[in-house]
């Protein structure tokens, strides 16, 4: 009989959860882990306003899940409520700057480490990663966030079915303060633009991890390409490095600086195209040169001519200074160019690429894409709004600029 007693007493406590309890809990379902590495920063395009940065979503549970939507909300504060202390108290202001569904939001997802084609880029099997690479439009009216709040809707795909989750208060505040405002990299021109922000393997959707940590640090590059007036990009046979036009052209200093690194060790081939094997990681930049123009802001050029480079470590160079010559060294299959852009560390991989501007540059026109950049052909009329001097902005993809 005691027996007994103890196992009736047990069932008891057993039940117990289920029925009392269980109904006075909130449900709590597993979600995706979200991080923001890099806050970002507001910068002009052609007068327009500008958020670049990353979401790193990660599914940490075995079952498959599925993003479907993502909403971008900016906070600012804005105005005077009119207070009767006659002390100017601001309102918090929420304005929806983006919101991605499902077509929308997989165009902006990259699967570093993921090789081949993917069927659905929004499909995380447990353990995999997604990056989200926004590049978001601020209008004119709207007024500039301080803050930006995340949404993100998904399903969990399980046994029984698909479960809807949410994400919500992913936040991170805009860092304050413009970017640095650079004079030209180049002379003359005329010069064209050449970057996609969400074109897979290029400059703005490249992770390194380096020392543990994965970054992005050409975030922000433009390979520059010198034309003649039909678009052209060599005299004659193209695939003789020596007939490109920008071939052997000045290489600026685009402030006044320091030399934290340069190198001047490779020979570039002579061919476009030309098999150099596989290429190490830390040659595929060529020769460089990397200055430090501010508080853990540095301007690194790449790419350049063997032979050229004119400065060394620790040497003090003024704005404008010729530094090398463009050339084709390192991992530059597709021509001479040169490669710019600004980071917040000395280390060509290991270093956050940062938004900057040019102080002046004229638009006189543009490609549609980067593919027809490449094709030997006149470039269009620049958009309405878009062409003629332009000041203390980063230039659009793939337009045609002259710097004098």
């Amino acid at each position: 009989m005691r027996f007994i007693a103890l196992a009736t007493l047990h069932c008891l406590v057993a039940l117990a959860p289920a029925t009392g309890w269980s109904s006075q809990r909130t449900p709590i379902g597993h979600s995706p882990d979200v991080q923001i590495p890099v806050a970002p920063s507001l910068f002009t395009i052609s007068g327009k306003r500008h958020l670049a940065y990353e979401l790193h979503i990660t599914n940490l549970r075995a079952h498959d899940v599925v993003l479907k939507r993502l909403r971008v909300v900016g906070e600012s504060f804005v105005g005077d409520t009119g207070a009767t202390t006659g002390a100017a108290a601001r309102t918090n202001a929420q304005t929806t700057l983006a919101d991605y569904v499902d077509a929308d939001l997989a165009r902006l997802i990259g699967r570093p480490g993921v090789a081949g084609d993917i069927p659905d880029k929004r499909v995380l099997a447990g353990g995999m990663r997604a990056v989200v690479y926004l590049w978001i439009r601020v209008g004119a009216a709207t007024p500039a966030p301080s803050r930006l709040v995340h949404r993100i809707e998904f399903e969990a795909v399980r046994p029984t079915g698909r479960v809807p989750g949410t994400v919500e208060g992913v936040d991170v505040a805009v860092q304050s303060g413009a970017p640095i405002n650079l004079s030209p990299p180049l002379r003359g021109g005329p010069w064209v633009a050449v970057y996609d922000p969400t074109m897979v393997g290029g400059h703005r959707t490249s992770v390194y991890t380096i020392n543990g940590r994965a970054r992005i640090p050409a975030r922000y590059a433009i390979d520059w390409v010198r034309l003649d007036r039909d678009g052209a990009r060599a005299r004659g046979d193209v695939s003789k490095v020596a007939n490109w036009h920008g071939f052997g052209a000045d290489v600026l200093a685009v402030a006044d600086g320091v030399v934290t690194d340069a190198r001047d060790d490779m020979s570039g081939a002579e061919s476009i195209g030309a098999s150099q094997g596989a290429m190490p990681l830390e040659n595929a930049s060529g020769n460089y040169v990397v200055l430090r123009i501010g508080d853990r802001v540095h301007a690194i050029y790449e790419h350049l001519k063997d032979g050229s480079v004119r400065v060394k470590t620790g040497d003090v160079v003024k704005r404008g200074q010729v530094l090398a010559q463009l050339g084709n060294t390192g991992s530059s299959s597709s021509g001479p160019h040169l490669h710019f852009h600004v980071a917040d560390a000395s280390g060509l991989l290991e270093a956050e690429g940062l938004p900057y501007t040019f102080d002046h540059f004229e638009v006189a026109g543009a490609f549609d894409t980067i593919e027809a950049t490449g094709r030997d052909q006149p470039w269009q009329a620049p958009k309405p709004g878009s062409g003629g001097q332009r000041h203390n902005e980063l230039p659009d993809a793939n337009v045609v600029v002259m710097f004098d």
